[in-house]
C-alpha cells in the first residue's frame, strides 16, 4: 500500500506555536513548539483521521493541491 500525501500548511501563531491544519481533511488540525514538533503531531493526526475515516467507511480523499503566495498590498 502506498503512504497517502496530503498538503500541510503550518503557521505560526501569537503564542509562537506552529499551527498545523490539512485542506483534504478539515478535521485534522494541531499545532507543535517546533516547526519539527508540529510536523509529527500532524502525521499522527492524519494517521488517526484515515483510520477512522476508514472504520466508517468514508472515504479517504486523493492528493489535492494547495498553494501559499506572499502578495503585497496597501
Amino acid at each position: 500500500m502506498s503512504a497517502n500525501k496530503f498538503n500541510t500548511v503550518f503557521e505560526r501563531d501569537e503564542a509562537g506555536f506552529i499551527y498545523a491544519h490539512v485542506p483534504e481533511l478539515p478535521e485534522v488540525q494541531t499545532q507543535g513548539r517546533t516547526l519539527d514538533e508540529a510536523r509529527e503531531m500532524v502525521r499522527a493526526a492524519i494517521g488517526q483521521a484515515l483510520d477512522l475515516r476508514r472504520e466508517r467507511g468514508e472515504p479517504v480523499p486523493g492528493e489535492g493541491w494547495a498553494a501559499t503566495e506572499l502578495v503585497e498590498a496597501g
